[in-house]
């Protein structure tokens, strides 16, 4: 169930599979392992990793093989992205092409030359009611600000 020490994409298919048959939410597994949601969305992904006890709690949930289990305490190799076919993505991507510079321009003037953390980083999604009633999709993305230094 991995390749190079990394969950492959049969790990991922099978807890996929398994949560959707039980019908048990991420958020349901967030909890359980008691981590944020989209964390353990990204654990169940092979984006991130999970101690061998929050794996054990992920496996016990599901109905895991120790196999698979074991699967979500690998190291992970992120290389599978961007993915530029899939829409979420796409529009991730579209964000930060129409946004990104302007971003950049204000954190600037926030907080100086650096740049926001993606390892000192959450993230998290939640779903809001517009001032229309629709249902909207908030992203909040909260990194650590690392100067730049000079020498």
């Amino acid at each position: 169930m991995e390749r190079n020490g990394k969950m492959d994409k049969g790990a991922r298919d099978i807890i996929k599979a398994k949560r959707l048959e039980k019908k048990v939410t991420i958020a349901q597994l967030a909890k359980t392992v008691g981590k944020n949601p989209t964390f353990v969305a990204a654990a169940l992904n092979g984006n991130h990793r999970l101690t061998e006890d929050e794996a054990k709690k992920v496996g016990q949930a599901l109905g895991l093989e120790k196999e698979t289990v074991e699967s979500l305490t690998k190291f992970p190799v992120r290389m599978d992205f961007p993915n530029t076919t899939d829409p979420f993505k796409y529009r991730l991507l579209e964000i930060v092409g129409v946004y990104g510079d302007p971003l950049r321009e204000m954190a600037n003037e926030m907080f100086g030359d650096g740049i926001m953390s993606a390892i000192d980083f959450t993230i998290d999604m939640e779903r809001v009611t517009g001032s229309q009633g629709e249902a909207r999709c908030k992203i909040t993305l909260n990194g650590k600000w690392l100067e730049y230094k000079t020498f």
